[in-house]
């Protein structure tokens, strides 16, 4: 039998890549795609690798996330680059 991996240790996996891949994206920046309250109680000059660090299950991250899963995530954010 096959076990999947917990619901947190796959945020963990998939938090570490994206921060691999995009921790120095200003939150300013990810406001501009997913709206004002993106990371909301972060300076637009955070980055999202501050975000993950002090907050990795902030609700804000579920949409970003989610682009990351589906391979959207650079595209977005090469748009806002």
């Amino acid at each position: 039998m096959v076990t999947q991996p917990s619901l947190d240790s796959r945020h963990l996996n998939q938090n570490g890549e994206i921060t691999k891949k995009y921790g120095s994206t200003l939150v300013q920046t990810l406001r501009a795609e997913y709206g004002p309250y993106f990371a909301a109680g972060f300076a637009v000059t955070d980055t999202l690798a501050d975000v993950l660090k002090s907050s990795p299950d902030h609700a804000s991250l579920s949409q970003m996330r989610h682009d990351h899963e589906a391979g959207k995530l650079k595209k977005k954010l090469a748009r806002r680059g």
